[in-house]
């Protein structure tokens, strides 16, 4: 996967990719915060949002693109590693450190 940044391409995979079981645990943890939609019109007075008839159907698109990355993920672990190993992401994104997210 590679995603595009204000100064180039970023690899994800080699970042996101090399926990599986973790970064499905996150996408997970996203998913169930995401369920409660916020009054963002609220905290962001001022700026135009989509109707907030429309909220929940986006909300449920997003949370359906969730649970098929999550599916990806878990089906391909072994591919996505092996992919790894094959393009030097392994040896070069392996050893960093890694930071839990805080709990809220």
């Amino acid at each position: 996967m590679l995603f595009l940044s204000a100064r180039g391409p970023v690899h994800i995979n080699g970042y996101a990719f090399g926990d599986t079981d973790g970064l499905v645990r996150i996408v997970e943890k996203v998913q169930k915060e995401g369920r409660r939609i916020p009054d963002v019109q609220a905290a962001y007075p001022g700026v135009t949002f989509n109707s907030k008839s429309e909220w929940g159907s986006a909300n449920t698109n997003l949370s359906d693109g969730m649970n098929e990355l999550i599916s990806m993920v878990k089906g391909k672990k072994d591919d996505i590693k092996r992919q790894r190993i094959k393009r030097g992401m392994e040896e070069k994104f392996s050893k960093l450190p890694s930071k839990e997210l805080p709990n809220r």
